[in-house]
């Protein structure tokens, strides 16, 4: 069965709480956008392996520990000394805003290795996030995603935090760099005004198409997701729920996405651009579906395979 190997931060996010005495506070919590599509697809039903460097620091073990129980493969990761990169979450405006702090992490010094990766037909190489800001990491993870870009399928969800970004014009090109060879593209409307700000979201997603991209998925929150292909144009909306919060909503989703993919054999990008409009359907049940089940709870928790199905027949 082919595989996902994702390569990106591990992090510990520190989500407020407040406790019985009335006090308010920080709780520590697994976190990462690749870490939690990692999480996610594993949950799904894919064989995944996590490539992103993980710190030697208790955090890292927790890290470790939490993907492991969550069905990830961890034999090939990388373990580093540089401490484990932190977010302190905020959730008063409604949607979660972060401040990370960076330096010298093992985010900042991931460098992956080809030889990490022992590749089979079909397999797909997900990277982005912040780990695609700060150097040298940023620029590893870019190289290594074009190393493997003509053994594998490459996606990329950006993900982008501008908040943390100094040098836009060199995160641009990376960003630029990494979009001509993927396979599939993942991004939300906020995203796209980042990279894209002269583009609509079709024009966006034509231009890749026309390139190497097989899939364009583009999310809007409460408005779904919209996916692209050179067969068929569709959006999801997901159902109504009752929301603790958004955390990990677009990861959980693009982890489910891609374990969907490789559940259906879509070996190439050829394959997956021939997605006509009840494949894209299906697809974007199937992650939207996962999203809104993580956005049950507090923080970022996907669904397990057979509860994103059940969740599916309940609201059909």
């Amino acid at each position: 069965m082919p595989k996902l190997h994702i390569c990106g931060e591990a992090l510990i996010d520190f989500v407020p709480f407040q406790g019985a005495d009335g006090q308010s506070g920080y709780a520590p919590k697994p976190g990462g956008s690749p870490y939690n599509a990692a999480k996610a697809a594993a949950r799904a039903g894919a064989d995944v392996s996590f490539l992103g460097a993980i710190s030697t620091d208790f955090f890292g073990d927790q890290l470790k520990s939490h993907l492991e129980e969550s069905g990830v493969y961890c034999d090939a990761l990388p373990r580093c000394k540089h401490p484990t990169t932190l977010a302190f979450v905020d959730l008063t405006s409604g949607d979660p805003r972060y401040a990370f702090y960076n330096n010298e992490t093992s985010t900042a010094n991931m460098a992956p290795n080809p030889a990490m990766i022992d590749v089979g037909p079909g397999d797909i190489l997900d990277v982005g996030s912040i780990s695609l800001i700060d150097l040298p990491g940023a620029d590893n993870i870019t190289n290594f995603a074009v190393a493997m870009s003509d053994r594998m399928m490459v996606s990329i969800d950006p993900n982008a935090r501008p908040g943390m970004i100094q040098d836009w014009p060199a995160w641009h090109r990376r960003i630029a760099q990494l979009l001509e060879i993927a396979s599939i593209i993942k991004l939300s409307v906020e995203d796209l005004k980042i990279i894209a700000p002269h583009q609509t979201e079709e024009q966006f997603a034509r231009n890749h198409l026309a390139k190497s991209a097989g899939l364009v998925v583009i999310t809007d929150g409460s408005e779904g997701a919209t996916g692209y292909t050179d067969a068929a144009v569709h959006n999801t909306k997901p159902p109504e729920i009752v929301l603790a919060d958004t955390v990990g909503a677009g990861d959980t989703l693009m982890g489910s996405a891609l374990a969907w993919i490789l559940s259906q054999g879509l070996s190439d990008a050829d394959a997956i651009r021939g997605l006509n409009e009840d494949g894209l359907s299906s697809l974007l049940e199937f992650a939207t579906s996962a999203a809104a089940i993580n956005c049950q709870s507090i923080g970022c928790n996907p669904p397990t395979r057979s509860e994103i199905e059940a969740f599916i027949a309940a609201n059909r």
